[in-house]
């Protein structure tokens, strides 16, 4: 949903290229399940070839405002244990 919530639209090869590493078969899952849940909409144009594209609801877009404060704490959240575990793993100890 994130990459949706940073584009106003994106074809299913936008998402798979956005999201490295998802398998196709994951994606059209995920796409499915959020598209269930209202999150997502999806509209098919009538052209050759199909052309696909994804785009957040109303109540996506609300999500997306609503969960960005708690993403920001996980990223804030999880430099700091990097930066804690960075720095006990370079500390020296002496030997006894």
């Amino acid at each position: 949903m994130s990459a949706l919530g940073h584009h106003s639209r994106l074809r299913f090869n936008d998402l798979m290229n956005t999201l490295k590493g998802i398998s196709p078969k994951s994606l059209t899952d995920l796409l499915k399940e959020l598209q269930k849940e209202g999150l997502i909409q999806r509209e098919a144009f009538p052209e050759i070839p199909p052309r696909v594209e994804y785009f957040l609801t109303d109540d996506g877009k609300e999500l997306c405002e609503v969960i960005i404060p708690l993403i920001q704490w996980a990223e804030k959240r999880d430099n700091l244990h990097q930066e804690i575990n960075s720095t006990c793993k370079s500390t020296v100890f002496p030997s006894k």
